[in-house]
């Protein structure tokens, strides 16, 4: 079998969040697997939209990353809420693609292109790039656009949304396989090609803690937030309808996005909420940092189908108790697997009582949380059990 991939995406280490961390991931898990990989991306600008220092003024970057052979393109970086500017994003970086890296991937004939998506129109790039290289296409979903966008208020109804619509469809069909996220992600691809697709569950699962079982500090009990600070998060909103304090529980943050300059300035005036900001860390640094709390914050501001947060396998994984702002699929996994408390979406009151139910129960309660977190990463999470089938999926197909 020709084992070599390109793996073409949106961002990549050294950009931080859930997204960059699942690539790199899955770039390291393949290439110690036999795989030649190579991934075709963006100059690092995630996630503030601001291309960073050392990249500048460049149309594009070959390097050697952490081992892994990594080719940076130019584009017109954009983190704004707005859809036609991050449209015209997406263009200049499908222009890069099929200017700067298509003449280069001609040349290689990889036997695998898999491309991630959104953003969408990179998704479809790298559909169209597939079928003139000769490869076999991989769609990877991890966020069904532009429904989400819709559901989050983004994008309206009307000929925008139905053009983007119309390339998400176009897009699946297109591909020869496709991956997702989530199983709702899997059934809304049935549902736009019934029985027209191979599919695969690839989810974004972390390999269990060292410190998963470490004891939590004693004192007053820290909740961690660690993620993305956009429109989807509400973080803004969750600090300033709670007073962190009068529930006798600290809240610790630690992210980048468009809210962060919000919550600084929300901390400044007011000190005594309960609210504290640490910089954003590399996802490596994530374990160590989260042994020294007592649970992990995940919320969403209203229900986006197929979304199931990277941040609840992560908890999963390092032993931490969730309090889960949600509908859906992540719902369901921490109700079940018994690993925490869950509140609709936005619905403040329903988080202050499952943070005040958190903060007084028993000890023994707390770690049988904690014990179901670790009992559901050695198996139903099971990380390396589901590379092994990935890698299964990719030699049979």
């Amino acid at each position: 079998m020709n084992k070599t991939i390109t793996i073409l995406c949106n961002s990549y280490p050294p950009e931080k969040g859930a997204g960059p961390t699942r690539i790199y991931n899955l770039a390291h898990m393949l290439q110690s697997r036999g795989y030649d990989v190579e991934v075709v991306t963006s100059i690092p600008n995630y996630p503030t939209g601001k291309i960073f220092p050392e990249y500048r003024y460049k149309l594009a970057k070959h390097e050697v990353y952490d081992g892994i052979k990594v080719r940076r393109l130019w584009h017109l970086p954009s983190n704004s809420k707005f859809p036609l500017k991050r449209m015209v994003s997406m263009i200049t970086q499908s222009a890069s693609i099929y200017i700067i890296a298509l003449p280069h991937l001609l040349r290689k004939r990889p036997a695998i292109i898999f491309v991630s998506s959104p953003p969408i129109l990179l998704g479809y790039t790298g559909m169209i790039v597939a079928k003139l290289v000769g490869a076999k296409s991989i769609l990877n979903i991890s966020d069904i656009w532009p429904h989400s966008a819709l559901e989050l208020g983004v994008i309206k109804p009307g000929k925008f949304y139905n053009y983007l619509e119309n390339l998400e469809k176009r897009m699946y069909r297109f591909a020869d396989f496709c991956v997702g996220q989530s199983e709702e992600i899997l059934e809304r691809i049935e549902y736009v090609l019934p029985g027209r697709k191979k599919k695969f569950l690839y989810r974004n699962l972390q390999e269990i803690s060292p410190y998963a079982e470490h004891a939590r500090p004693s004192g007053k009990k820290k909740i961690v937030y660690a993620g993305m600070l956009g429109i989807a998060q509400g973080m803004m909103d969750i600090c300033q309808q709670i007073n962190f304090t009068e529930l006798n529980v600290e809240l610790h943050i630690y992210g980048e996005g468009f809210e962060k300059p919000l919550l600084h300035n929300f901390i400044k005036t007011n000190p005594n909420n309960g609210v504290f900001y640490h910089e954003s860390i590399q996802g490596k640094e994530i374990p160590l940092m989260l042994k020294d709390y007592h649970a992990t914050l995940v919320p969403l501001i209203t229900n986006i189908h197929g979304a199931v947060p990277s941040k609840i396998f992560m908890a999963i994984s390092n032993g931490l108790p969730i309090l889960f702002s949600g509908n859906g699929e992540g719902a369901k996994i921490v109700k079940e697997g018994k690993i925490g408390w869950v509140n609709s979406p936005s619905d403040y009151e329903g988080l202050k009582k499952n943070i005040l139910k958190f903060s007084s129960i028993s000890e023994t309660e707390y770690n049988s949380f904690r014990a179901n977190c670790i009992e559901l990463a050695k198996n139903t999470f099971d990380k390396r059990k589901q590379d092994d089938a990935f890698d299964g999926f990719l030699q049979n197909n």
